[in-house]
């Protein structure tokens, strides 16, 4: 009864919805769908799901809420056709491959036709083209690796001091758009920043909160999200969230992302008697350390430690015997923090003293 009432003050309220936006396709809802998500996917704009919901109130009671093989009608924007990413377009007009009379057409498919390869860009992958079938060759393109990717370094944990909170340029108020009722703020949400200095139009915002403390040593501070500011007001900014890694709530501060300076292709170089720094404790409760668990070293950018540098642990009794490796992805002026690469058994401990072996300088 429920579901017809609603879907009843739908029709009321947009006759001319129904009338100008016919349905072009229906989507079978699985599981961790959302009509965000979904309006992301076929409109690449994640806040028309205003569109999808009032398409389907006899379905959708709350926006929040939409459930694993429920069938939603998909209809398109005034004048667009929805875009499923899966399925690509025709092309309008075939294009021809090197060979005569083979039509070839990659475009839909995120791809380009082969070009010549020159030897320093061959791979493992490279086909011989020189044989019957070389209109059916693609060539895998090497793509250059960073040492340290952008969201390894937005995304690392840092240490302050025991009292006091974090530096920051403001913080999370909460969503901009009235009536949300989510209490967790996830990607492409707006939200409202309370910022009393300044800000532009783009600006690039990295979200964080004190998360647990190490004693004797330091609050530990997490990033949760990276947003964008949109909207500038009299003390405030409307920003919208383009990263999620934690959850994302009111209270959290904001403050400008970190430098990020990488360059594809560049690694860490060896070097000999590199500086020793001490492991002053992890990130999170833990008892055991592990592969990818992120330490806290007491040397930052004032010791010359810059992101990507490496840190490597030598066993007592074979003084050149790697035990354990780290990397460095978030560095402050007197502190880093390194993400463990390798160990042999639970060698990374507070207290350990690891030595500089790799570095970007």
């Amino acid at each position: 009864m429920v579901r017809s009432a609603t879907a009843l003050v739908a029709v009321l309220i947009l006759p001319t919805f129904a009338q100008a936006q016919e349905p072009l396709g229906t989507h079978t809802v699985v599981r961790d769908d959302t009509l965000w998500d979904l309006a992301q996917r076929y409109y690449q704009n994640p806040f028309e799901w205003r569109v999808i919901w009032n398409a389907n109130r006899d379905v959708v009671e709350d926006p929040n809420w939409i459930y694993p093989t429920e069938v939603l009608v998909i209809p398109g924007l005034p004048g667009e056709q929805p875009v499923d990413p899966m399925v690509p377009e025709e092309p309008a007009e075939p294009v021809q491959s090197e060979v005569e009379g083979v039509p070839v057409d990659l475009v839909p498919f995120g791809l380009r036709q082969a070009r010549p390869v020159t030897e320093s860009e061959r791979t493992i992958f490279f086909p011989d083209t020189t044989g019957t079938h070389r209109s059916q060759v693609l060539v895998v393109t090497q793509e250059t690796a960073v040492a340290v990717s952008r969201d390894r370094v937005y995304s690392a944990p840092w240490l302050i001091g025991l009292q006091g909170d974090p530096e920051n340029s403001g913080w999370v108020v909460g969503f901009a758009e009235r009536g949300q009722r989510a209490t967790t703020i996830r990607s492409y949400d707006r939200i409202r920043v309370t910022m009393p200095s300044p800000a532009r139009v783009g600006a690039m915002l990295q979200l964080y909160r004190v998360d647990d403390t190490i004693d004797g040593v330091g609050q530990v501070v997490i990033p949760t999200g990276v947003a964008e500011v949109s909207t500038i007001g009299d003390g405030e900014v409307v920003a919208i969230v383009t990263k999620e890694y934690e959850r994302i709530q009111p209270g959290d501060w904001v403050g400008p992302l970190p430098e990020y300076a990488l360059q594809p292709g560049v690694e860490a170089r060896a070097v000999t008697g590199g500086s020793e720094a001490m492991i002053m404790g992890f990130e999170g409760d833990q008892v055991i350390s592990g592969i990818g668990n992120v330490a806290f070293l007491d040397l930052g950018s004032d010791d010359g430690i810059s992101v990507g540098d490496e840190f490597i642990l030598y066993g007592d009794a074979i003084p050149t015997a790697r035990e354990g490796s780290l990397q460095v992805i978030g560095v402050r002026q007197t502190t880093a923090a390194a993400r463990i690469l390798s160990m042999r058994d639970d060698v990374f401990q507070q207290g350990v003293v690891v030595r500089l072996a790799r570095t970007m300088n």
